[in-house]
Formats: structure tokens, C-alpha cells, sequence
């Protein structure tokens, strides 16, 4: 190791032996290779070694484009208090090959949101406590955009294949998580609409604003609607809906129990490498 920094010194030097400098004028390619097979959070941490291998992690995370999901059912559950979608995906991150810039996750609404009982003055309430969406938030970086719901029963893909069948969970811990890298040529625009009783229809302001109107680049819309139980909130998505029925995209979406994370991008690259 101490002998290849030092030829990454010594490389524009005229006095260098021929053959290192040929050795050197190809290193580049040689360690770039080598690093393909190193998952995201390994790259990251070899970024430091020097100038040459940071270059190389840049360029071999610009070529990870697909898409990545983790999964996970009831036969991860253990009797730990963490859900079992948190380990699985804190685990599964230590061999993921992409950098996460957007997740789509969705949890079972059994066990992933709990309910605390609270004492007041007057009557005992309950309230939500949500240590499961704020673990999984840490997991990833600082500016991946987090949207999570969740929903009484879950569809989940088993990992290791796509070609795997599908399996319908309706009891116990389970959930999946899809991680979008930054795929060149697609933007994916989160956005989020509450319904405001003074107000029977959308702005087109507000749908032109996140990309759903007069956008010739729109081609799938995700809508997911949750709280439909309170009066009036079925209409409202159904509005929200009925905006793309003369649209040529693809629509997908459903009614969930509830949203559990929906963190925006606040934060700017200060640099191709971020930190992880």
C-alpha cells in the first residue's frame, strides 16, 4: 500500500522508471476493477486512502444504476424489541452496491407503529411512538429522500431472486424497503397534499410545483392516501387522482393506514462522495 502512494506521488515525475510509470498510467483501471466488487459502504470508507482511489469509488458508484429492495416476514421476527425490517435492513446495507438517494419502504401497522398510554389530567390517551421509522431514517444517508407507510398486510418479494414468488404476510412483523440510487436521466419528486376543508379542489399551482403538471417528463405517479377513515378524505384523494386521468402515465397507489416517514431533500452535495 505504501508503495503505491508513493507512486501516486512521484507520478508526473520525468525521472520515474519506465516501467512504473506504465504500471502507474494503468492503475487506475486496475483499482477501479477491483472495487466493483466492494459493496456502497466499503467504498466509501476506502475513498480516503488518496486522490487516485476517490476518483475510482466516483466512477465505479456512477455505474451501480439498479434498483435494490430488501424484504423481510414473519420468519425474521425474533423476540428483540427493534422490528424485524430494521435488522434486516441494517444488516443487508453492509452488502448493498448502490448509494441510496431514494427509499420506498412499507411496514406492517400492527407492529411497526406502537401505542403508548398516556395519563393526563383528565382521562388516559394513547400515543403513537415511532422509534422504528426514526432507526430506519439513521440508517441512511443524510440525503436520501425516506418516504414509509404503513399498512395492516404486506406483500413482500422474498430476497436472493425477482423471479421469487410473491408472499401475502396478514400477521406479524414484515416489511420491504426499495432503494432508488441517482439513476441518470430520472428524477423522482416526492410530494405530499392535506387536505384543507376551506379548500374543495388543488391548486394547480401546487401540482405544477412538484412536477405533475405541465411535465412532458412525467411518466409514473405513486399516490398513496392515508387517514381516508376522516370524512371527506376519500373524495380528496379521489380528486388528487382524477388530475392524471388524461394524462399517458402509469398510476399506481392505494389507500395505507397511515404515513410513518417523509423526510425531503434538505441537504446539497458538497461533493460527489458523501459520507455514509
Amino acid at each position: 500500500m505504501e508503495r503505491v502512494s508513493g507512486g501516486c506521488d512521484r507520478r508526473g515525475s520525468s525521472s520515474a522508471d519506465p516501467r512504473s510509470t506504465f504500471v502507474l498510467s494503468n492503475l487506475a483501471e486496475v483499482v477501479e476493477r477491483v472495487l466493483t466488487f466492494l459493496p456502497a459502504k466499503a467504498l466509501l470508507r476506502v475513498a480516503g486512502v488518496c486522490r487516485l482511489w476517490r476518483e475510482c469509488v466516483r466512477r465505479v458508484l456512477r455505474t451501480h444504476q439498479s434498483v435494490t429492495w430488501i424484504s423481510t416476514g414473519s420468519g425474521d421476527a425474533g423476540l428483540l424489541e427493534e422490528h424485524c425490517l430494521v435488522r434486516v435492513v441494517t444488516e443487508e446495507l453492509e452488502n448493498v452496491h448502490i448509494l441510496p438517494r431514494t427509499v420506498l419502504y412499507m411496514a406492517d401497522s400492527e407492529t411497526f407503529i406502537s401505542l403508548e398510554e398516556c395519563r393526563g389530567h383528565k382521562r388516559a390517551r394513547k400515543r403513537t411512538t415511532m422509534e422504528a421509522a426514526f432507526a430506519l431514517e439513521k440508517l441512511f444517508p443524510k440525503q436520501c429522500q425516506i418516504l414509509g407507510i404503513v399498512t395492516p398486510g404486506i406483500v413482500v418479494t422474498p430476497m436472493g431472486s425477482s423471479s421469487s414468488r410473491p408472499q401475502e404476510i396478514e400477521i406479524g412483523e414484515s416489511g420491504f424497503a426499495l432503494l432508488f440510487p441517482q439513476i441518470e436521466g430520472i428524477k423522482i419528486q416526492p410530494f405530499h397534499f392535506i387536505k384543507d376543508p376551506k379548500k374543495l379542489t388543488l391548486e394547480r399551482q401546487q401540482l405544477t410545483e412538484v412536477g405533475l403538471l405541465d411535465n412532458p417528463e412525467l411518466r409514473v405517479v405513486l399516490v398513496f392516501g392515508y387517514n381516508c377513515c376522516k370524512a371527506g378524505a376519500s373524495n380528496y384523494l379521489q380528486r388528487v387522482v382524477s388530475t392524471f386521468s388524461d394524462m399517458n402515465v402509469i398510476l399506481a397507489g392505494g389507500q395505507v393506514d397511515n404515513l410513518a416517514s417523509l423526510t425531503s431533500e434538505k441537504y446539497v452535495y458538497a461533493a460527489p462522495i458523501c459520507t455514509w
